[in-house]
């Protein structure tokens, strides 16, 4: 089993110190399950799971299965998946925006008033 912890680490923007700070563990401890030295407990891994924002089988190194019928719906999926939390945020209100224009666009146009 290859543990992705430190591809799961960096893709969330932290350092090997805060994390560890996060999960109430010293530096170098974690560091032994980076680099899959020592195994954490399944505790250990639920609470790193909800520090990284991903699931355990993600940290154990399995894909996650997700099936999109739109290659670009796959796409942006893979691109929130590489995103950094603050570029998480960025690309939500890009995407609400542009859902947002997209809604405008697709009403119908307002029936003017009668005698207008």
């Amino acid at each position: 089993m290859e543990i992705k912890l430190k591809q799961l680490r960096r893709r969330a923007g932290l350092s090997q110190d805060e994390i560890a700070e996060k999960l109430g563990v010293k530096t170098s401890r974690y560091g032994t399950w980076e680099r899959g030295q020592r195994m954490m407990s399944l505790a250990q891994a639920y609470v790193c799971a909800v520090a990284l924002g991903c699931s355990i089988d993600e940290i154990a190194g399995h894909e996650v299965g997700q099936s999109f019928s739109d290659p670009r719906e796959a796409e942006l999926h893979r691109c929130w998946q590489g995103c950094t939390e603050e570029n998480r945020h960025a690309l939500l209100v890009m995407a609400r925006n542009s859902a947002g224009e997209s809604l405008n666009v697709a009403e119908p146009p307002c029936l003017q008033a009668e005698g207008a």
